[in-house]
């Protein structure tokens, strides 16, 4: 069999989605979800752009440094209640950041 530079080449979207498949510990399901988290400076709006057992990614114009507590409101498809997860700052960055929850849920 011969083999050529093609066989090796990946998209650098394919490459991204490998690393990060590989980096998780927990898989996550990607969403949009309109939502809220609070914190110890009040209640905020957000996305949930990403979501797991153990985690999530919020999308928000707060920017919160690592190591701050959030509750987040998970909500309920169907119902008019949500879910209320507490958990940690992970990182942060420019669009917002990771939690990592106390304790996992079923996705």
């Amino acid at each position: 069999m011969k083999w050529s530079n093609q066989s090796f080449k990946l998209s650098m979207a394919q490459l991204i989605a490998h690393l990060m498949k590989n980096k998780r510990k927990y898989p996550r399901k990607f969403c949009s979800e309109s939502s809220f988290f609070a914190t110890r400076y009040g209640v905020h709006e957000c996305f949930i752009k990403n979501l797991g057992s153990k985690g999530a990614f919020i999308e928000t114009d707060l920017f919160l440094p690592e190591g701050n507590i959030v509750t987040l409101a998970l909500p309920a498809h169907g119902t008019q209640s949500s879910l209320k997860l507490k958990g940690k700052v992970v990182w942060a960055g420019q669009y917002g950041f990771g939690v990592e929850f106390g304790e996992s849920i079923l996705i």
